[in-house]
């Protein structure tokens, strides 16, 4: 039992750009091609992405420019829809696919899709221009302008590829979102507080100094807030803090604990692992502290409690039948029944955002001394499957558009925070610094 006893136990974003758009797109004609990839299959849309087009000079190219085109670029690779077209199979020119000359050329590259992209800059504005065409009809499928300070050029082209990403898979893209996370960083030893980093782990920033343990963040359904596991006042408590760092309150429940908190998707009430004075229990309790209630009362140890994306079930980790191993309950606490029977440790359940599968940390060899790996179950089926093999692993967290996990890994002497697809492909350092684990997604 000693993950789950030590698990029980033991977003500031940079000021956002002010994006404005207006979208004068034309209606949607390229149903082929969204339908295609709104499929899932596993054909990747071949696109084009020539450089983006801005005024000359040297401070503009090196600070507008080439951080945008480069964002751009990232990001729509990142995303696994697109496969993009060598660059030095780029026609010059014919920047505008509408005419079958320019379309034709495009298309010799084996691109099925043009990605144009225009910067105008006047001050410390910039504005942007995105054009999406189909070569294939030689048609504008999609249009867009943005605009935004000149610092915030990296945002300004993450809210081009969410937009882009959208119109092709129907899903919004994770490109504006944050990964919050655990971190002894800049910490004595034994110390941590809450990190955020961008989705790809630019852009790092501290959410708290309380110069204690800060563990286990989980994001309010809205974005807009965290609920971590405090130690700053000598004993776990549960403390909520807004996206920007900003607001922190403690939130007195009355017990002792407190671990492994989850906000119900109303953001009313918070589910979370504590006790009083015996075994950890499930217990949820408004957001305000207030209506505490006790969710199980077994001999059994039960911990980190993760509500469903509707509010309907509440899946947690209990060792009932002798072995650690996930199980659900109503929001009330009724009609408990265990959710995994493969392998002899699995932990630190969570739901996928349309609530039809569930991550967590598994071990099946039946060695103590194992790692721990990531696997996935699809819950109509029951089917698991394993996504990682090296390192410890533990503590995953789904993208918004459940098509990636963030999770924690050790390797060697430091834990660090991946990414990776559901497929247990790409996987990509996200963490560098210090020791960093028990990643948060948000949903926006």
């Amino acid at each position: 039992m000693k993950r789950i006893i030590v698990a029980v136990a033991a977003a500031a974003l940079a000021a956002a750009a002010a994006l404005s758009a207006q979208t004068p797109a034309p209606p949607r004609e390229s149903q082929e091609l969204w339908l295609e990839l709104n499929k899932a299959v596993a054909k990747k849309l071949p696109i084009a992405i020539p450089p983006t087009i801005a005024p000359a000079g040297p401070v503009i190219e090196s600070q507008v420019r080439q951080p945008f085109y480069d964002t751009l670029r990232a990001d729509l690779d990142y995303e696994g829809a697109f496969t993009i077209v060598d660059p030095a199979l780029y026609p010059k020119g014919y920047r505008d696919a509408t005419s079958p000359e320019s379309a034709d050329r495009w298309s010799a590259t084996g691109a099925e899709v043009l990605v144009d992209t225009l910067l105008e800059v006047t001050g410390d504005r910039v504005a942007a221009e995105a054009r999406v065409y189909d070569l294939k009809s030689h048609k504008l499928v999609f249009g867009k302008r943005y605009s935004g300070g000149a610092t915030y050029v990296a945002r300004i082209a993450h809210a081009v590829a969410d937009d882009i990403v959208k119109y092709f898979t129907g899903k919004p893209g994770v490109f504006m979102t944050t990964i919050a996370f655990a971190s002894d960083r800049d910490g004595g030893r034994g110390l941590r507080e809450i990190y955020a980093v961008d989705y790809d782990g630019r852009n790092p920033r501290r959410l708290t100094r309380l110069r204690s343990l800060a563990m286990n963040p989980s994001w309010e359904a809205s974005g807009q807030h965290l609920v971590f596991t405090s130690y700053a006042k000598m004993f776990p408590h549960l403390n909520v803090v807004a996206r920007d760092g900003s607001g922190r309150r403690d939130i007195a429940t009355g017990v002792e604990l407190n671990a492994s908190p989850s906000f119900s998707p109303d953001g009313k009430r918070i589910v979370f692992a504590g006790s009083q004075g015996a075994n950890p229990d499930i217990f949820v309790v408004n957001s305000d502290g207030s209506g505490l209630k006790r969710l199980t009362t077994s001999h059994a140890v039960e911990s980190t409690p993760r509500w469903s994306p509707v509010g309907n079930q509440i899946l947690y980790t209990s060792s009932a039948s002798g072995t650690p191993q996930l199980y659900m309950m109503d929001p009330e606490g009724a009609n408990s029944r265990r959710v995994t029977f493969a392998g002899d440790w699995n932990d630190e359940g969570a739901w996928s955002p349309d609530g039809s599968k569930i991550a967590y940390a598994c071990r099946s060899n039946g060695n103590a001394g194992a790692d721990f790996q990531i696997c996935v179950m699809n819950l109509a089926t029951g089917q698991a499957l394993q996504l990682t093999e090296e390192g410890s692993n533990g503590h995953p967290s789904w993208s918004p558009d459940g098509l990636k996990i963030a999770y924690d890994s050790r390797r060697g002497s430091s834990t660090q925070v991946y990414t990776m697809d559901i497929n247990g492909e790409h996987k990509v350092a996200i963490t560098d610094k210090g020791n960093n684990s028990q990643p948060a997604w948000s949903p926006n």
